[in-house]
């Protein structure tokens, strides 16, 4: 069996558990989807007041096979901030994206980010 010298065999563990600790440490993963908006809008009259974006985060201990939330997901907090920045009463041409970060084996942080066009109703209904 060959022996490495000094130096290289620290090297060696120091490389083999830096490369453990990075594949064990973190993992991210995203997925997204759009919807045309949050309630029906078919045939009423609205103004557009612009485009907000939302970004909202909770936390999951996620085992592989089941994932357990600490807390609800805030997907309505989301919807709610963008409402009330432009003070509007619908979303339309909804764009979202979620990504999730591993720490630690089990740990997960989820974020759920929301990006849309915020109208306001002018037809009085």
């Amino acid at each position: 069996m060959a022996r490495y010298p000094s130096f290289g065999r620290r090297l060696l563990q120091r490389s083999v558990l830096s490369a453990a600790a990075a594949a064990l440490a973190c993992c991210v993963t995203a997925s997204g989807g759009i919807a045309v908006s949050n309630v029906p809008v078919e045939g009423r009259r609205f103004e557009n007041l612009g485009e907000a974006q939302s970004t909202v985060s909770w936390w999951s201990f996620d085992t592989g096979i089941i994932s357990l939330p600490l807390h609800e997901p805030p997907v309505d907090e989301a919807m709610r901030q963008l409402l009330t920045e432009k003070s509007g009463d619908a979303l339309l041409n909804l764009r979202y994206w979620t990504d999730r970060s591993v720490f630690l084996l089990f740990l997960t942080r989820h974020r759920f980010h929301l990006k849309a066009d915020v109208i306001k109703f002018t037809d009085g209904r």
